[in-house]
């Protein structure tokens, strides 16, 4: 099993998830290439090329890690990544899950006025109030520990992800998936609609699967992990 983190979050974001995970399955959390992290990005990846360019990198991820064929997890950018993987390298991937996908389903809007418009002024002017902003309008007020906390801030202030957003899939190659998927989203996702990513998924996705977490934000696994790790485990070990 491979767990894509979000985008700016670092495999840190799943603390809470590897202990009970790992009891199952042999689990990788993953820094992925062109986020601020240890990853060394050798290649710039291209707004036109980036999906067949991170699907590359996920079959060196495996070819290295001498995987034949995984499970794969990912949240917000990380739930993006897994679908495209399911897209490009279907036979590389036995069931995926998808937490909060950025954009994927349905445009991210609300995303693009809090993130866009702080991310420019705090840059411009050095304020690392207006940089964290838009960090702590996506947490929406959950608790946090101090590790994410500081993590959270570093990225803000500091870090700078070196590859462009995520796109909305086509409703042809959606329905063309086979893959079993999951799709976990928290009731308090606030750069979508719950309901509304849901139903697209839904419509569009034959044989996915799809529930709203409680008491969870756009991090649910980390804001709701007891609950993410039971769905995590019973849809990836049952039929």
């Amino acid at each position: 099993m491979a767990l894509l983190h979000p985008s700016g979050a670092g495999a840190t974001i799943w603390c809470r998830n590897v202990g009970q995970l790992s009891q199952l399955f042999r689990t990788y959390a993953v820094d992925t290439i062109g986020e601020p992290n240890k990853s060394i990005l050798t290649h710039p990846i291209s707004r036109g090329h980036q999906r067949q360019q991170f699907a590359a990198w996920i079959t060196d991820l495996f070819d290295g890690l001498q995987i034949d064929k995984a499970h794969l997890v990912g949240n917000s950018f990380g739930g993006f990544l897994a679908l495209n993987t399911v897209l490009n390298i279907p036979t590389r991937i036995k069931k995926a899950v998808l937490i909060s996908p950025a954009a994927t389903f349905i445009p991210i809007w609300s995303w693009s006025w809090h993130f866009i418009p702080s991310i420019g002024v705090g840059r411009l002017t050095g304020s690392k109030r207006t940089l964290l902003r838009p960090y702590e309008w996506i947490w929406q007020n959950f608790p946090v520990d101090d590790n994410i906390a500081k993590l959270r801030t570093l990225t803000a202030i500091e870090g700078r992800h070196r590859h462009w957003s995520p796109p909305v899939f086509n409703d042809s190659e959606l329905r063309k998936i086979q893959t079993p998927l999951l799709l976990l989203v928290g009731d308090h996702e606030v750069i979508y609609n719950p309901s509304k990513v849901i139903e697209k998924a839904l419509r569009t996705v034959p044989g996915l699967r799809a529930e709203i977490i409680p008491n969870a934000n756009h991090n649910a696994e980390y804001t709701a992990a007891e609950a993410v790790n039971e769905k995590i485990v019973s849809f990836l070990l049952n039929p």
